[in-house]
Parts: C-alpha cells; structure tokens; sequence
C-alpha cells in the first residue's frame, strides 16, 4: 500500500515537470523523448483521464511498455497515446 502510494507520489512529481504533456493527448514523438519517469507519469495520468481512479503501479508499467510498441510503430509518431490499444 505505502509503496503504490510512494510511486503514485513520484508520478505527480514528474508530471509537475512535464506539464505541456496532457495524457492522453500526448503525442508519440513527445512520449519517445520522455525519461522514463515521464513516460510512467503520462501513461498514469492518461489512464486516470480514462477510468477516474489512479492505476496500480503493475497497471502503468504494463500500460508504458504497450504504448512504446505502439509509438515504435512506423507512422504512429503524430498519434496520441491514447490512441494505444
């Protein structure tokens, strides 16, 4: 519990920093440049945008790893990550 709470707390720091980057209206090519810690915090607040209640830490982690094949994808780098399945 206090280690998904540590993490959700570190997610909000980062998103603090990346601010310009709104979820799931981030594109592809912002979210391939992103640190990995910004990636997380992305996919955590787009995820949040798309039920209303934080994700599990397990749930970001797998959601970074299935947008990175969907922004690794030829084409996809004007795409939202919202758009990843």
């Amino acid at each position: 519990m206090y280690r998904t709470v540590a993490v959700l707390a570190a997610i909000g720091v980062a998103l603090a920093g990346c601010a310009g980057n709104d979820g799931k209206s981030t594109t592809c090519a912002d979210f391939n440049g992103m640190s990995q810690n910004a990636r997380g915090a992305a996919v955590a607040r787009m995820l949040k945008e798309r039920s209303g209640l934080n994700a599990s830490t397990s749930d970001v982690q797998t959601k970074v790893q299935s947008v990175l094949v969907f922004c690794g994808t030829t084409g996809n780098q004007g795409k939202s990550i919202g758009d990843a399945k």
